[in-house]
């Protein structure tokens, strides 16, 4: 299902846009959220508990095999990613806020994750397990780039910045990347696959960017902490599901675990874009309004 070269091109992405994460914040900007961080740890738990039990739900009401379920279940316990970051600048939502809570919930997933997995998989699929060491590791490695950007931008913003940038369209190109060298190849296997893969595959983002929506509007937050919270719970790192998923499985089983965390990654492009220009009218006619009440 992926071949060679999407390994050896995933693997090489992942990294430049891990190093693109860290290098989109200083480490002042994150001293700043240690003294106030509320909304960064709120983020946090939402991430590692509404997708998680998400991914948990829909695997059983879908009644998917095993090999399918563990596949969404590792969409769910994924941290945000970039990509997140992207459609929250363009939903003029709160970019700065969308950017630390990518790099919290990266750096809490090394723990995070595996407890999630464990906790759910046990319950969906017996007799595959999960090894949790790869993941802790894989984790643990990602991190290290993210480190590595922080000090680049520390010690050089104009570079720094050049790798944000950088870092956050190559996440983008690795979903251009699937749809142009792994769908063609999988035709077949995509006609095969009976419609409640699809139904989780798009279920998992729009229910989501919905569930983390309501929980940002029970905490009270301003709308546009609520757009997003909404686009950085919803919208998982789907390369690192991926990733973790070519790390963890071998033969016939790989391919089917990694099934829906690939049309996850393909589906979630359009599915935040929906939302994402929902949000910006909803932003400009707001913009509009503020003249009329003056």
């Amino acid at each position: 299902m992926v071949g060679p070269f999407e390994q050896a091109m995933l693997t090489a992405i992942l990294g430049v846009v891990m190093l693109g994460m860290g290098a989109a914040m200083t480490f002042r900007d994150l001293g700043d959220e240690v003294r106030r961080p509320r909304y960064p740890l709120l983020a946090v738990a939402g991430q590692f508990t509404i997708m998680p039990l998400i991914a948990f739900t829909l695997a059983w009401l879908l009644e998917l095999s095993p090999t399918q379920a563990i596949g969404l279940l590792i969409v769910g316990c994924m941290p945000g990613g970039t990509t997140s970051n992207l459609y929250t600048y363009f939903a003029k939502a709160n970019l700065a806020l969308s950017v630390v809570v990518t790099i919290a919930t990266t750096l809490a997933a090394v723990v995070l994750t595996p407890l999630a997995l464990l906790l759910y998989g046990g319950a969906l699929a017996e007799g595959i397990e999960v090894p949790t060491a790869n993941v802790v590791a894989s984790l643990a490695l990602l991190v290290l780039p993210v480190l590595l950007g922080l000090w680049i931008r520390r010690r050089t913003a104009n570079v720094g910045a050049t790798l944000e940038l950088v870092g956050s369209v190559l996440g983008v190109l690795f979903i251009v990347l699937l749809l142009v060298t792994w769908v063609p190849r999988n035709w077949q296997l995509l006609g095969e696959s009976p419609w409640e893969v699809y139904a989780a595959a798009i279920g998992l983002p729009v229910l989501g960017m919905a569930a983390a929506y309501g929980y940002a509007k029970l905490l009270r937050m301003r709308v546009p902490d609520r757009r997003t919270l909404a686009l950085e719970i919803g919208i998982v790192n789907g390369p690192l599901a991926i990733t973790i998923v070519l790390l963890s499985f071998t033969g016939a089983v790989e391919q089917e675990v990694l099934l829906l965390p690939a049309l996850y990654s393909l589906f979630v492009v359009i599915t935040a874009t929906f939302v994402t220009i929902g949000f910006r009218r909803a932003h400009d006619r707001g913009q509009q309004r503020i003249p009329e009440l003056l």
